[in-house]
């Protein structure tokens, strides 16, 4: 592979771990909003506690936590730790899959993987919500 090439499989593969961080930040919010009921598309992300629209600093995967130290803007909410370890996990998954099986076949793996990654964090959320519901009714 000529020096040419190799560059652009390394920004392909960059790409695709920007790609993972974003589908992270997508599974977040989708195990936030689903369980209540609420819409994936409408409204815009916001602080569930103040209801300020989160802004693009807010919305960058793994280090909008880490700048606004996992806390909201307005009100200091704390966002919770597991937002930033999606996120990372989709990524690291997208990256080792690239790492160890190529462009082509970690690519396909790496999107396996946070694809079960996203289906889990879902269910999950699901059942969390269900617990709450119980303790509730006792």
């Amino acid at each position: 592979m000529n020096p040419a090439e190799a560059v652009a499989v390394f920004a392909v593969m960059a790409y695709l771990v920007v790609v993972a961080l974003l589908l992270g930040s997508f599974i977040n919010m989708a195990a936030d909003r689903l369980p209540r009921g609420e819409s994936i598309t409408q409204p815009r992300s916001h602080c569930r506690s103040c209801g300020r629209v989160l802004n693009l600093v807010d919305l960058i995967p793994v280090a909008g936590y880490a700048i606004r130290r996992g806390r909201c803007a307005s009100c200091g909410a704390s966002i919770g730790a597991s937002a930033p370890a999606v996120e990372a996990a989709c990524g690291l998954s997208m990256l080792v899959a690239l790492a160890t099986l190529g462009l082509a076949s970690g690519a396909l793996a790496g999107s396996a993987a946070i694809a079960l990654l996203g289906a889990g964090a879902v269910g999950w959320s699901f059942a969390r919500a269900g617990a709450r519901r119980e303790s509730r009714s006792d």
